[in-house]
């Protein structure tokens, strides 16, 4: 254990005898502050950091969530001692702050409450075929492929071997440096202007040559590069189904979620009424009274 690390658990264990008078502790807790009446435990560090934050650095967390959560609690106090609580606006702002909280947990447990039947790949296709014309591409997209070899000899064997007409697979996988991702990649259609978009020069070519005509090699850092053009979808056309599946899939599943929280709305007015909960007035806002504001810009 280093010094900092053993300071930090007998300066914790001296906290935790104290504070033990005002706040049931679990034996295996560590005390990392106290402000007033308020304790900061280690669980309450681990609770509100990502655990993979958490593991990257601790003993860094921990301080810095124990000095953030020190400023905090002393300007709450402070805060209460000015008695700026009791301030309008402060409390205003309070009422606000905890409606809001109130509406998105409510929210929150509709959603959770709901059974999230999964959308099916029938309902999906039949929407997109429902709202085709929603489903225009912006931009042209392509697909194409892309080597990138580790040497001049084998950029040129590769070329060769595609204009020959060998599989795209059999000459990735002998000559590309990731013939995974190579072959990954030319499945995918891509906007034309983000394709290959870490190589400015092969994005260039992508932009000049033909379906099936290959670039010429270009030496790029330590590696050779070449593309060949695949296939071709021009701004205006619509996109393939399954380029949008997954975006439709979400937006239906959305859909439900709106409808089912529409529904418990109108059921929280109806029951509200019923019960002479709520009480709604016409209100007549004579024309004379609204002063109408032309936009002059």
């Amino acid at each position: 254990m280093t010094d900092t690390l053993r300071a930090l658990f007998l300066l914790s264990l001296v906290l935790f005898a104290i504070s033990c008078e005002h706040r049931a502790i679990d034996s295996d807790d560590i005390v990392l502050a106290e402000a007033g009446n308020h304790v900061l435990l280690l669980s309450d560090v681990r609770n509100n950091v990502p655990a993979d934050v958490y593991a990257a650095d601790s003993l860094r967390v921990i301080m810095n969530y124990q000095k953030n959560w020190v400023n905090r609690k002393l300007k709450v106090m402070e805060a209460r001692r000015l008695r700026l609580d009791q301030n309008r606006e402060v409390q205003r702002r309070v009422r606000q702050a905890t409606e809001s909280i109130l509406v998105d947990a409510f929210n929150e447990a509709v959603y959770l409450d709901m059974k999230d039947e999964p959308v099916t790949q029938s309902e999906a296709q039949s929407y997109y075929e429902s709202n085709k014309d929603k489903f225009i591409l912006a931009e042209r997209h392509i697909r194409y492929r892309h080597i990138i070899a580790a040497s001049l000899t084998d950029a040129q064997n590769a070329r060769n071997a595609l204009l020959r007409g060998r599989s795209w697979t059999s000459v990735a996988e002998q000559y590309s440096v990731n013939p995974q991702k190579a072959i990954r990649t030319s499945r995918q259609f891509f906007p034309a202007s983000t394709a290959a978009m870490y190589f400015e020069e092969m994005n260039t070519f992508l932009q000049l040559i033909g379906v099936t005509e290959i670039s010429p090699i270009r030496r790029i850092g330590d590696q050779y590069h070449f593309v060949q053009l695949i296939d071709s979808r021009e701004a205006g056309e619509h996109p393939q189904v399954d380029w949008v599946i997954g975006q439709i899939t979400e937006w239906l599943m959305l859909d439900r979620r709106k409808k089912h929280l529409r529904s418990m709305e109108q059921s929280l007015f109806l029951k509200a009424q019923a019960n002479n909960e709520l009480r709604i007035y016409d209100v007549t806002i004579p024309e004379q009274q609204i002063e109408i504001v032309q936009d002059s810009l």
